[in-house]
């Protein structure tokens, strides 16, 4: 587990639009767990930190489901309502 695979992480989804539509697809955290799991790994403090860094600050409590749930706000749009859900629920999986 590594900061270097949760910032790679984190470019990708920036950068690759079908790696991010498939993320923004999934109806399960093993569907996401499948996705990331199969190039990265990283702990939920790891990703958190990555996160602040892209941001500006460190992340409050709670902040980054916020900006997770921000992030699928088009999936959302489009009908994949439980996105956000499940993303939140995938991020309670990782190790601290």
């Amino acid at each position: 587990m590594s900061l270097e695979s949760a910032r790679a992480f984190c470019v990708r989804m920036m950068s690759d639009e079908d790696f991010r539509a498939a993320l923004g697809n999934v109806k399960s955290t093993a569907e996401i767990d499948k996705l990331v799991s199969a190039e990265y790994s990283f702990t939920r403090t790891e990703f958190a930190k990555v996160i602040g860094e892209f941001v500006g600050h460190k992340l409050e409590e709670g902040e980054l489901e916020k900006l997770i749930c921000g992030f699928y706000e088009e999936q959302m749009n489009a009908g994949n309502t439980d996105v956000c859900k499940v993303v939140i629920e995938w991020l309670g999986t990782l190790k601290n």
